[in-house]
């Protein structure tokens, strides 16, 4: 799940306005950065289905970067930095939330593959993939759920604050949504490495620009 994952971030910017929303769309991401840093190491791998070509989607060996043991681990860790930096306890819970929330959201529409504990433990996977047009859906209505309540946390400092945060979302929709609808190509091991790990970065990083372009509601 792609643009779900922003779209927490996004959404929970409204439950602790102190945060940047690029912070938490961070969060919402970083087990996808993690699985690129470990399959770069060679601690993670996936394969490609045969039929990747009409499925869209691939398999996954990641018990470090998005097991359920591994993603609360991961989520404490978040919590501790966000009090650290923020001294705030909201914080530090959103910022929690966030993270943890990557792997209930993984574990909707990945096939079974997602392990409660470490390598060889019961896996997870609802499979909604298997119904990419509904998984692909939801995606789509979770960033507009998300757009509304941030724009009843926070208020536009200028057209930018206005009008940049929907087009990005927008954007970052079409091309992540369309990206997974269209794909057939086998997709190459250094891509798929480099994506995980920078895509969010950037995502994360516009986020945080836009962002600053608002103000939280009193």
């Amino acid at each position: 799940m792609g643009i779900g994952h922003l779209a927490v971030g996004l959404g929970l910017k409204r439950a602790a306005p102190q945060i940047s929303a690029g912070w938490l769309v961070l969060a919402a991401f970083l087990c996808d950065v993690l699985l690129g840093v470990f399959a770069a190491l060679g601690w993670e791998t996936w394969q490609v289905p045969p039929d990747y070509a009409s499925r869209h989607y691939l398999m996954f060996d990641f018990p470090y970067s998005h097991g359920l043991l591994a993603c609360m681990l991961w989520s404490l860790a978040a919590a501790l930095v966000a009090l650290w930096i923020s001294g705030r306890k909201r914080a530090a819970l959103v910022a929690a939330i966030a993270l943890a929330s990557h792997f209930f959201l993984d574990a909707l529409v990945h096939v079974r593959g997602l392990p409660v504990s470490g390598r060889g433990s019961y896996k997870i996977g609802l499979a909604l993939w298997n119904h990419l047009g509904v998984a692909l859906a939801l995606e789509v209505l979770m960033a507009v759920a998300a757009l509304l309540l941030y724009f009843q946390g926070t208020r536009p400092s200028g057209r930018l604050g206005r009008y940049g945060m929907p087009v990005c979302v927008a954007f970052l929709t079409v091309l992540l949504v369309g990206g997974q609808a269209t794909s057939t190509a086998v997709p190459g091991a250094r891509g798929l490495i480099l994506s995980w790990i920078l895509a969010p970065l950037a995502f994360s990083a516009l986020v945080f620009w836009l962002d600053r372009q608002r103000a939280a509601r009193t």
